[in-house]
């Protein structure tokens, strides 16, 4: 007889920000994925199910967009130094996510 059919994948939506979590969300978060993989994913813009080809792509496109010496005012709305703060996020949070996958 044949294989019973597989339940379907549910395609969950990312939790929300920690700010508005409640404690069994935390738990999930930290049990499960970690915050600072979370907030390295958010950083660039991506969710839980992002995969290394799109961390690299994010990354790239998001680092000439801010790069300090290449960063314009008009395109993303920042200050110079605040563009400057978030290329410095932005590396972080690549480089943690280069070592964990």
């Amino acid at each position: 007889s044949p294989a019973p059919p597989s339940p379907p994948r549910r395609n969950r939506a990312p939790p929300p920000p920690r700010e508005q979590r409640n404690n069994s969300e935390r738990d999930y978060i930290e049990e499960n994925v970690g915050e600072v993989l979370y907030d390295s994913l958010k950083v660039l813009g991506l969710g839980l199910g992002a995969s290394e080809t799109e961390v690299k792509i994010k990354y790239r496109a998001l680092s000439r967009l801010y790069h300090p010496d290449k960063h314009d005012t008009a395109k993303t709305g920042m200050t110079d130094q605040a563009a400057s703060d978030f290329f410095k996020l932005i590396n972080n949070a690549q480089a943690y996510l280069r070592q964990v996958m």
